[in-house]
């Protein structure tokens, strides 16, 4: 259990625009060690604070959009892609998209993308 205050929220969503490595390590570097939980027990922002944290930040948002055709060749993981006007979140199983959602949005499907395991 966690008896330190929580990360605060700038740290969070800096981390997580970078990605979940980068939360890890966030999270690591402030409890002093490796993860033992549920990574998500030391967030306290949402899908909407990531999505306008990144509004703020386009280039972070942008840094997560893959070429489709690298995205097919992963296995059981989600991907985010451009898809004519649109931005699409979906998981890539054994080369087929899955659980696709669209958005008009990078900044909402970076966030989305970002925070799929939530």
């Amino acid at each position: 259990m966690n008896t330190r205050p929580p990360i605060p929220e700038e740290q969070q969503l800096q981390a997580l625009a970078n990605g979940l490595p980068a939360f890890y390590r966030l999270i690591e570097n402030y409890t002093g060690g490796p993860i033992k939980s549920d990574f998500r027990q030391f967030a306290t922002v949402d899908k909407g604070d990531l999505a306008r944290y990144l509004r703020r930040h386009q280039a972070l948002a942008a840094k997560h959009v893959m070429a489709e055709a690298d995205a097919l060749t992963l296995h059981d993981h989600p991907v985010l892609l451009k898809e004519g006007d649109k931005w699409l979140v979906c998981w890539i199983d054994h080369g087929t998209k899955k659980n696709e959602a669209f958005f008009g949005d990078l900044s909402e499907a970076a966030a989305n993308f970002i925070m799929a395991y939530w």
